[in-house]
């Protein structure tokens, strides 16, 4: 988690809509994903941060998990060195006693969608390629260089949905688009859900999900961030 920015940036809004929007926030939740609770996970402290930085950090992988197995092929299948996945949220929703683990990813400008692998170590990016081929493969979806390179972020957070389901662990993805973000720095932050549209159908089908994303647990869901 870097610095925030003030007054915009996926972040911010995300901060202003479980912070001050909490009952709106958890509504249009409830709605999408047809369920009717909801539990948000903290964030954890911390101290080696200082001002201008905020002194959190995000969640990582699967550090939202006590399941030993799990944790066990997590760090056989994917190198424990470097920047793993940060989730902007993490929740989870309960029903007739089945827990199920909800991931948030927040965006604002169209430039967050492109993300390419940045393993410099030989050895952790076989690793990472070799378990994303078997991803696709688990899922039936045909690998391509996309995967690497372009859409990193949202295919290593489908391996994460691959890896739960494997250890019969409930898991949904929810990608959140605000519409509206402020204009700066040349980014090009919709102000419409057909202006992410495009971007998003792109991606979904250069990944090769576009057909599947119910299938997978994977929900879009987009917030004005003036509403």
């Amino acid at each position: 988690m870097g610095q925030m920015a003030l007054g915009y940036g996926s972040e911010f809004h995300l901060l202003r809509w479980i912070g001050r929007h909490r009952n709106e926030f958890d509504r249009k939740i409830n709605e999408h994903l047809k369920i009717d609770n909801v539990k948000w996970l903290d964030f954890e402290f911390d101290k080696n941060k200082s001002f201008p930085d905020i002194p959190d950090k995000e969640l990582k992988g699967i550090s939202f998990l006590k399941d030993e197995l799990v944790i066990n092929n997590w760090k056989k299948e994917w190198p424990q060195t470097g920047n793993v996945m940060n989730w902007d949220l993490v929740g989870f929703t309960i029903d007739n006693n089945i827990k199920t683990w909800l991931l948030v990813e927040a965006k604002a400008h169209i430039e967050e969608l492109s993300q390419s692998c940045g393993a410099t170590n030989d050895e952790s990016k076989e690793k990472i390629t070799n378990t994303l081929k078997n991803t696709a493969e688990n899922l039936s979806i045909n690998f391509n260089s996309n995967w690497l390179e372009k859409y990193y972020q949202l295919a290593n957070r489908i391996y994460i949905l691959d890896l739960l389901r494997r250890h019969n662990i409930y898991v949904k993805l929810i990608n959140i688009y605000f519409i509206g973000d402020m204009k700066c720095n040349n980014r090009k932050s919709p102000q419409s859900k057909d202006e992410w549209l495009n971007s998003i159908n792109e991606m979904k089908e250069c990944i090769g999900i576009k057909d599947k994303q119910s299938s997978l647990g994977i929900y879009d869901i987009y917030l004005d961030v003036a509403e």
